[in-house]
């Protein structure tokens, strides 16, 4: 039976990755291995107290550990980006001596600063630069590279394992790991055939890596192969659903393959055994997977009952946040999608305060640019103004669907949305916008063919256009 691995690295365990840990505790640096393990492949190891336990006694053992306080200011500040995470770096950085940091935490330092000032692409920048200097590097490898999904900047998916991946050996930690990275950027660029030689890689030689499961969920997505996500989600269900920190999305991929199939009851089956409990926490990850499950199924025609309710609900909790406008979107049509007017307009009132505040990032200049026409369309498509929608939606979701936060696959229910509100507009000018919208996404993904729910919707376009 595979497992996760139970032997950390001490401090000679790490001295061939040439990563100056500066701990002169074997017991941090062996935390160290096991918090980095832990995060990379979304799960909690009961001997520590999952990822927070390992942490926290990796700087009990050693509380002037760089590298570890790095780790954990760069994940508070990335995941949770509040007042309490920079007031606790400011107090961190008060009791550096700069002078006395390697060259590789200095980079590590300025890399947090820069997500300190939700500088995200600067933090990708820098995070990327570390990792080509010191390949081995886990956490800057992860972080430079999950960045790239993150601020839309999609060839650092693969740019950054493609400028490592020579440097991995199969007996060394994490050789999978960076195949499997490098198996979904190839995937969001297009390289289908790289991808999936790249996740075969990544699978045989760790099973256990939901990610790289993951990525080859989206190769054969972004080629409109249902089936073919199913059957591999299917055969490796007993590795991906031990990485319990993950599995709820890879489950969202299994459920909206079956939409694409049209296998509805089954879709909504996995919605109602795995995802509605982890958006029940109200996390906003969990809460876009399934908000956007059941915005397909109603794009399709399907009822949902009153599943949307409880999402909007929660939802609404997180419209004075804006870490993210992808988060935003699926806030706001989860909220049109039970007529919530007044979330709505919130939304939009908190959205144009953020434009106008002091906040910076790239998330400000893709609000900016795009936040409030999309919620605007958004909102007049839950007020049944689907003309006035498309208009709206037409000139924002190209630049929506480049610059946000998220994968092809994520994006793609704002493009089905500008495409089911040109279909009920039923204005020629509209039904041509919506297969001139579609016909981009096959250029954009390097495909020839429709996946089967956006083929169903070009069918009804034609449909319109016959009675014209």
């Amino acid at each position: 039976m595979v497992n996760f691995r139970s032997q950390w690295r001490d401090l000679a365990g790490w001295a061939p990755y040439n990563l100056p840990l500066g701990t002169a505790s074997n017991q941090a640096a062996k935390l160290y291995d096991a918090t980095l393990d832990q995060l990379v492949y979304y799960y909690d190891d009961p001997t520590f107290g999952g990822v927070g336990g390992a942490m926290q006694r990796m700087l009990e053992e050693d509380p002037k550990f760089v590298a570890g306080n790095l780790l954990k200011h760069s994940m508070e500040l990335f995941v949770t980006d509040s007042a309490g995470a920079r007031t606790r770096f400011d107090k961190y950085c008060n009791t550096l001596d700069q002078e006395q940091l390697h060259d590789w935490e200095k980079k590590h330092l300025a890399a947090v600063r820069c997500l300190y000032h939700e500088d995200l692409v600067g933090a990708m920048n820098k995070y990327s630069e570390i990792a080509l200097k010191y390949p081995h590097d886990t956490h800057s490898v992860s972080f430079g590279y999950v960045m790239g999904l993150i601020n839309g900047h999609t060839s650092n998916l693969r740019d950054v394992p493609l400028s490592v991946v020579d440097q991995y050996k199969p007996h060394m930690p994490y050789y999978g790991l960076v195949h499997g990275k490098l198996c979904f950027g190839h995937a969001e660029m297009g390289e289908h055939e790289q991808a999936e030689r790249a996740g075969r890689i990544a699978l045989e030689a760790f099973p256990l890596d939901s990610w790289a499961v993951h990525a080859m969920a989206h190769t054969f997505e972004n080629q409109s192969k249902p089936a073919e996500v199913i059957k591999i989600l299917e055969e490796t269900s007993k590795h991906w659903t031990r990485g319990v920190n993950f599995s709820q999305h890879i489950h969202w991929h299994q459920a909206g393959a079956h939409v694409q199939l049209g296998e509805y009851e089954a879709a909504l089956t996995i919605y109602d055994t795995h995802m509605e409990k982890c958006a029940r926490a109200g996390d906003v990850f969990p809460l876009s997977d399934a908000s956007s499950l059941l915005m397909r199924l109603k794009i399709d025609g399907q009822k949902t009952g009153d599943r949307e309710k409880m999402l909007a609900e929660l939802w609404s909790k997180h419209n004075d946040e804006f870490t993210s406008l992808f988060y935003d979107g699926h806030s706001a049509f989860t909220a049109a999608m039970v007529g919530d007017t007044a979330n709505l307009d919130k939304l939009l009132d908190n959205m144009r305060e953020y434009i106008a505040g002091e906040r910076k990032g790239w998330n400000k200049l893709v609000t900016t640019k795009h936040g409030v026409l999309l919620v605007e369309g958004i909102k007049l498509m839950g007020e049944g103004d689907y003309s006035a929608a498309t208009d709206k939606l037409t000139e924002c979701i190209p630049g929506v669907i480049k610059m946000m936060h998220g994968s092809k696959a994520q994006k793609s229910v704002f493009s089905l949305i500008l495409i089911h509100c040109a279909l009920m507009s039923g204005q020629k000018e509209h039904l041509c916008i919506a297969e001139q919208h579609m016909k981009e996404l096959m250029e954009w993904n390097k495909v020839s063919t429709l996946p089967p729910l956006q083929r169903r919707l070009w069918d009804k376009i034609q449909h319109q256009h016959s009675k014209d």
